[in-house]
C-alpha cells in the first residue's frame, strides 16, 4: 500500500514530535485536523511563514512543519492514505465521529496508542462506511516520551522506546503496516497477534493510575512547593514497585487462563511490567536489578514530575483530573477488569486501585466486587458494545 498523504489529527505533545519525526523520513504531504480554530490560526502561520517545528532529540535536530491544517475534516481526511490519531483515548469516538464521513476508499486509521478497546469503538463507528474497506490499528503505546516546550515551535523528545508492539484490524495488515509505521517513525514496530493483546499490554493502565496511587493515597490534600513536587517514574519507591508488580501479575494470570480455555488465541506478547521496561528501554536503564530500579535509574524518565495543579501561589495539589487518570482507568484498567470479570479471575490489587482513583475522580465504577457503577456507561468495556462473552471477544 502505498501512502502519499498523511493526516495527524490533534495537537498534542505527540502530534509536534511526530511532524519533524515523519518529515524526516516521508515525502508526502501532511496535513492536520484541529477542532480549534485558534490552534489552526497558529499553524496556519506557521505553513505561511515556512517555518518549521523542531524536534530536539538529543543532540540531533529534526525539522518539519506541516503541509494543510484545518478545522474541517473534508479539507484535511478525502486525500489521506493514512490518519493517525495521537489523541487521549477520550477523544478517539469523537474524533472518528467527524472524520468517517470523509475518509478516502481503503483509507488506514491508526491510533498512538490505542489503550484497551480500541477495537469496539471503531468497529461501531466504522459501520458507517462499510463500503470503503477502512484498516486500522493501534500501537501498544506511544513511541517516545515527549513535551513540547513552545506551541507550533519546539519539542523535546526526552526519550524513545527500543520497540513498540503494533496490532491491526484485520489481522492479514499487521506485518504490513508494521514495516510502513517503523519507516515512517524509524522505530521498529513489533506486530502483535491480535488487538486484544494490546488491551492487555497495555502498560499505561498499570504504570500511571499504579504510581498515582502510590504517591498519594492517603496524601489527597497535602499541598505542595514547587520545588517539592515529586518525580513521577523515577520516583518510584520499593512500596509503589510492589503494588505496580501485583497489578501486572493479575493482568498475567489473567493471560493464562485466556489462554488455556482458548486455544485459539495467542497473547505472548502481553508481557510483565518489567520485562516490557527491559525491551522497550534496554539502553536508557542504568540498573534492571529491581522493578524500582528500571523505574529510577531509566534516563528516558529523568526529570518528568507528577501532575500537578496550582491552587493557590507557590502551592500545588495532585492533578486528579489529568490523563494518567482521565484515560488510562476508564480506557484502560476497567477494560481489563471487564474481561478478568468475565473470565471469573480476582484482581485484588486492581480493584484497590480502580476504587481509590475513581473516587478522586469524581467516578464510580465498581460497586460490590462488580462493574456496575454509576459511570461505567462512559468506558470503553465490551459489554459497553454488546460483548458479553469471553467467546465474543475471542472471535472478534
Amino acid at each position: 500500500m502505498e501512502i502519499k498523504t498523511i493526516t495527524i489529527c490533534g495537537s498534542g505533545n505527540a502530534s509536534h514530535a511526530m511532524i519533524p519525526v515523519i518529515k524526516s523520513n516521508f515525502n508526502g504531504k501532511i496535513n492536520l485536523f484541529f477542532r480549534y480554530q485558534h490552534k489552526v490560526d497558529i499553524f496556519q502561520k506557521l505553513i505561511d511563514e515556512k517555518g518549521f517545528i523542531i524536534a530536539q532529540k538529543g543532540q540531533e535536530k529534526l525539522y518539519g512543519r506541516p503541509d494543510k491544517v484545518s478545522r474541517y475534516p473534508e479539507q484535511v481526511c478525502q486525500d489521506a492514505d493514512l490518519i493517525l490519531l495521537p489523541l487521549p483515548a477520550f477523544a478517539h469516538d469523537s474524533v472518528l465521529l467527524q472524520i468517517t464521513p470523509f475518509l478516502k476508499e481503503k483509507a488506514i486509521i491508526g491510533t498512538v496508542p490505542a489503550r484497551g478497546g480500541f477495537e469496539y469503538s471503531a468497529l461501531k463507528i466504522l459501520k458507517m462506511v462499510p463500503d470503503k474497506n477502512i484498516k486500522f490499528f493501534g500501537l501498544q503505546t506511544l513511541p517516545w516520551a515527549c513535551r513540547t516546550r513552545e506551541y507550533a515551535s519546539k519539542v523535546e523528545i526526552l526519550g524513545e522506546k527500543e520497540v513498540v508492539g503494533l496490532a491491526a484490524y484485520p489481522h492479514e495488515a499487521t506485518s504490513e503496516l508494521s514495516e510502513i509505521i517503523t519507516n515512517l517513525l524509524n522505530i521498529k514496530m513489533e506486530p502483535l497477534p491480535n488487538m486484544l493483546t494490546l488491551t492487555l499490554a497495555n502498560i499505561g493502565q498499570i504504570v500511571h493510575p499504579g504510581i498515582m496511587y502510590g504517591l498519594f493515597k492517603g496524601k489527597e490534600n497535602r499541598k505542595y512547593k514547587k520545588e517539592e513536587i515529586p518525580l513521577f517514574y523515577q520516583g518510584v519507591t520499593g512500596e509503589i514497585a510492589q503494588t505496580l508488580a501485583e497489578m501486572s501479575n493479575e493482568i498475567i494470570t489473567l493471560t493464562e487462563v485466556l489462554q488455556k480455555k482458548f486455544n485459539n488465541v495467542d497473547l505472548t506478547r502481553v508481557l510483565s511490567l518489567k520485562e516490557w521496561l527491559l525491551a522497550s528501554y534496554k539502553n536508557s536503564i542504568v540498573d534492571d536489578r529491581t522493578l524500582e530500579n528500571c523505574f529510577v535509574t531509566n534516563r528516558a524518565y529523568q526529570g518528568l514530575k507528577a501532575p500537578m495543579r496550582e491552587v493557590e501561589n507557590g502551592y500545588f495539589l495532585p492533578d486528579f483530573q489529568s490523563r494518567y487518570l482521565t484515560e488510562d482507568v476508564p480506557y484502560g484498567l476497567i477494560v481489563t477488569r471487564a474481561i478478568a470479570q468475565l473470565a471469573g479471575v480476582n484482581t485484588p490489587t486492581i480493584d484497590e486501585v480502580i476504587l481509590t482513583t475513581s473516587e478522586w475522580m469524581g467516578k464510580e465504577y465498581l460497586v460490590n466486587g462488580y462493574l456496575q457503577g454509576s459511570d461505567i456507561s462512559e468506558t470503553r468495556i465490551p459489554q459497553n458494545y454488546g460483548f458479553n462473552q469471553l467467546e465474543e471477544i475471542i472471535n472478534l
